[in-house]
């Protein structure tokens, strides 16, 4: 059954992220701002190579998970609670369809 909300996460594949990306860069090449950006990345590197390096293994690695202390949730105002609920659902959900199927 199909999530009903349009928000919902849609994956790997999730075209709504992906038409909004496209769109972003056709408009960033439409305005012209392609070789200013160029020129600009160009002199960040020559000037700060370290961090110019640095940035770039970071990039290589990917995406990290988040790590998140119960201050700084309870800080943005969501409890460590509001934070596992959906993993503790999770886990009673794959229980509960194993122990139907037997």
């Amino acid at each position: 059954m199909k999530p009903r909300n349009p928000d919902a996460n849609q994956g790997e594949g999730d075209r709504i992220s992906a038409r909004r990306y496209n769109r972003d860069v056709r408009a960033f090449v439409a305005e012209g701002k392609v070789d200013e950006a160029a020129h600009e990345a160009e002199a960040y590197v020559e000037h700060e190579p370290d961090d110019a390096a640095r940035a770039e293994r970071k990039a290589k690695r990917g995406p990290q998970g988040t790590r998140v202390t119960a201050d700084e949730l309870i800080a943005k105002g969501r409890s460590v609670i509001d934070r596992v609920r959906p993993m503790v659902a999770r886990a009673i959900g794959k229980l509960r369809s194993r122990i139907h199927r037997k």
